[in-house]
């Protein structure tokens, strides 16, 4: 439900300076909802307290809460796959070499990997998966899933205790909650429209004091307020569909510094699964 249908549906209910506040809102929506709580008190002539107690009535914890529920909400409206095609497909033609542009336009996002701050929170989530103690979970959404997969495979070459979450399966996903302790990692994949399953869980999986280490795009998935590492990668690129292709180069970036810090470590580990798949793919003898 739209924070839009919820005051509508909330109208008739209203006290009176609670209905002011509901028309200032509706009248230019969602623009009006947007700015700070003094805005909306002042353009709705109430008290600021007054804008509050009409959030928690919406059912809203915080303001803040409130004013994230509408971003999600107008970015689902822009940034879903039909309106990114849409998009695209009202851009005039360029003339110049399709593939080529999108190669450069990838090679810029992929430069953006260097700049400090990701670099910085690379190293942090190496230290946070590096620990051998500690048990690794993934997971992603109906998108993002196939980078969680990915890192899966790989890290399962790297260390044992590696465990990947079927989005499809909630269920089962919900009651892996149970068995999370504060030495487990979650490794979680949200883009853009950020799924309110893998943001629940991810809460939910943090309240028991998992390390959450989340990838997302430039704009921020909701989780990582409670990220411990957040690493932002670009989605977007010349082509009408987003691409993983930042976030796997990403994610191989933070594998070769696990590489390094388990030394010895994951060396022994992959020559040890070399000689399992081989004896295990060779018929014995009689």
């Amino acid at each position: 439900m739209t924070v839009r249908s919820l005051i509508d549906r909330h109208l008739a209910e209203f006290s009176a300076s609670d209905t002011r506040v509901a028309r200032s809102i509706l009248e230019r929506y969602p623009v009006s909802a947007l700015g700070g709580i003094e805005d909306i008190a002042r353009q709705s002539s109430v008290s600021p307290p007054t804008v509050t107690r009409f959030v928690k009535r919406l059912g809203f914890r915080r303001f803040a809460d409130f004013q994230r529920a509408i971003r999600l909400e107008v970015q689902d409206s822009e940034v879903s796959p039909l309106a990114l095609f849409r998009k695209h497909q009202s851009k005039p033609a360029r003339s110049a070499n399709a593939d080529r542009l999108l190669v450069e336009d990838m090679a810029a996002s992929l430069n953006k990997l260097l700049d400090g701050p990701t670099q910085r929170a690379l190293d942090a989530a190496a230290d946070v998966l590096g620990n051998d103690k500690s048990r690794i979970y993934l997971l992603g959404g109906r998108w993002s899933s196939a980078a969680a997969q990915y890192a899966a495979f790989q890290l399962t070459s790297l260390r044992g205790e590696i465990h990947v979450l079927a989005p499809q399966a909630s269920g089962l996903v919900a009651d892996r909650i149970a068995d999370f302790t504060r030495r487990d990692v979650l490794l979680a994949y949200d883009f853009r429209r950020y799924q309110p399953e893998t943001i629940a869980f991810c809460q939910a999986a943090k309240q028991r004091g998992v390390k959450l280490v989340l990838f997302t795009d430039l704009d921020l998935s909701p989780i990582a307020d409670i990220a411990d590492v957040v690493i932002p990668v670009a989605v977007e690129c010349t082509s009408p569909l987003e691409t993983l292709a930042v976030a796997i180069a990403a994610t191989d970036a933070l594998l070769a510094r696990l590489v390094r810090r388990l030394g010895a470590q994951a060396s022994r580990r992959m020559a040890m699964l070399e000689t399992l798949r081989h004896d295990a793919s060779t018929p014995k003898l009689p």
